[in-house]
């Protein structure tokens, strides 16, 4: 049964440098990420998909602050039960309020057009952290993206985490990487997640996580990689999506 949170989606990195108040998550600062894991209904095919995401966008132009984005899976075990696509949003924090409203007000035949082909009702909010971005990242419309969840070693804090993460983006704008690196903080509705937190990269395009893997495993990528399970924090193999932008207030 779909509730009034599900309309409020969850992150992806498609166009997260530009918001409709000018926001730059860029620079490290906080912005809420909201995510729906939907599960398709029986019957439900490609083209209901498409109709429904047609609908969510539209509804998305008049209501949504943000950025919105429909993530779907390419290489993922499917027992690990996180749905059939994620839905997810990014907006800064002070926002929350509009949405919500926006969402008791206007959000009943946006749920009903979604109930026909899916099920989403389950929700989380957390706290987005961009890294490091490379240039063609801005206001992409598609592309991949990857989560791994984390659990901070026993006896180290959240101040070594983010010495790595600045370490590591230091290392990606000097490589010229492409793509980008992001950090996303537990909030509400999280408790199902494993870890502490999670650990994201997003790609422009296969070429470009094709890149960044072979200099993970031929150009000493994963030595860091070991250094941080060690010294900070140890982190699952990810799940990647093909991410689509539905909507983004910025443009």
């Amino acid at each position: 049964m779909l509730t009034r949170t599900l309309v409020l989606f969850f992150l992806l990195s498609a166009g997260l440098k530009t918001y409709a108040d000018g926001h730059n998550p860029s620079d490290s600062s906080a912005v809420a990420t909201i995510s729906n894991q939907c599960f398709l209904k029986e019957g439900t095919d490609q083209d209901d998909i498409e109709d429904a995401m047609e609908s969510l966008s539209k509804w998305a132009k008049k209501n949504h602050p943000g950025i919105l984005s429909v993530l779907t899976p390419l290489f993922r075990m499917q027992s690990d039960g996180y749905g059939d696509l994620i839905i997810q949003s990014w907006m800064p924090f002070e926002r929350l309020a509009e949405f919500d409203e926006a969402v008791v007000e206007n959000g009943a035949g946006i749920r009903e057009d979604l109930e026909e082909v899916m099920d989403c009702g389950e929700s989380a909010l957390g706290g987005w952290f961009n890294y490091y971005m490379s240039e063609n990242m801005e206001n992409i419309k598609s592309g991949l993206i990857s989560y791994q969840h984390c659990e901070i070693n026993e006896g180290v804090g959240a101040s070594k985490v983010v010495e790595y993460n600045n370490q590591e983006a230091a290392s990606l704008k000097e490589n010229n990487f492409n793509g980008l690196l992001a950090f996303m903080d537990r909030g509400v509705g999280d408790r199902s997640l494993p870890g502490d937190y999670s650990k994201i990269y997003a790609f422009p395009d296969m070429a470009a996580f094709g890149a960044g893997a072979n200099d993970f495993w031929n150009n000493g990528g994963w030595e860091f990689e070991e250094e941080v399970r060690m010294s900070a924090a140890e982190c699952t193999s990810g799940n990647m999506y093909r991410f689509e932008t539905l909507y983004n207030a910025g443009e």
